[in-house]
């Protein structure tokens, strides 16, 4: 992409940028210290392709973020029923991630990771019924274990532990993925950013997602 190339912020879906640079300065000037320092760091990468990769994981993020906070504020405020539907809603998005992740670890050679030659056909085929709810995690986590054992975890590089560390969780659930249960994609970014073409990720991405990459960002929206 050309650097005169001017795309829409992918927040607002108003202001034109230059790709290089992530997000708008309104959107921008609306973000806490912490987060202004997070663009700030990804703006020093200087590398378009990877700077859109995070923005679009990070749009994604915080579209699950929206019920996720406000099931928070509800269970605070004893709205027990209210929590449960927006759970219910954050678990149908979590289960489009899954789907999501799978199609991008179709493009990702995971043999680097074993010693031996292991097939991952059945493991994919296991998350995608999970995640389309026709076996339980229990099943799933029998295989899981099984791949645990089978990665050469002392001969792997720091970038090759997080792509174990990403194949064997990213299907699991706030219990597990704890933090990054709300920054999913940002993480799986981050994890995965080695393996991949990082246009073929932003593609994956947006292809699952087409309905949150047509809207604003709703918390900055206000």
């Amino acid at each position: 992409m050309s650097e005169k190339t001017k795309i829409l912020c992918p927040y607002c879906l108003i202001k034109e940028i230059a790709p290089i640079q992530d997000i708008c300065p309104v959107c921008y000037s609306k973000e806490d210290e912490l987060e202004q320092n997070s663009w700030d760091d990804l703006r020093e990468r200087n590398n378009t392709d990877e700077i859109q990769m995070f923005t679009l994981a990070k749009k994604v993020d915080e579209a699950f973020q929206v019920p996720e906070n406000e099931a928070y504020a509800c269970r605070e405020r004893h709205e027990i029923n209210r929590a449960e539907t927006l759970k219910q809603k954050m678990d149908v998005f979590h289960r489009r991630r899954i789907l999501c992740m799978v199609e991008i670890f179709s493009h990702i050679d995971c043999s680097i990771l074993f010693d031996n030659h292991i097939d991952l056909k059945q493991y994919w085929t296991n998350i995608q019924d999970y995640a389309q709810q026709h076996i339980s995690a229990e099943q799933l986590e029998k295989m899981n274990d099984y791949l645990r054992s089978q990665i050469m975890w002392k001969s792997l590089s720091s970038q090759q532990m997080d792509l174990a560390a990403e194949l064997l969780s990213f299907w699991c659930g706030e219990d597990v993925l704890d933090w990054s249960y709300s920054q999913y994609f940002e993480i799986a970014a981050s994890n995965l950013k080695s393996f991949i073409e990082k246009k073929l990720f932003i593609e994956i991405l947006c292809k699952h997602f087409a309905d949150v990459m047509s809207l604003p960002v709703k918390r900055l929206s206000k």
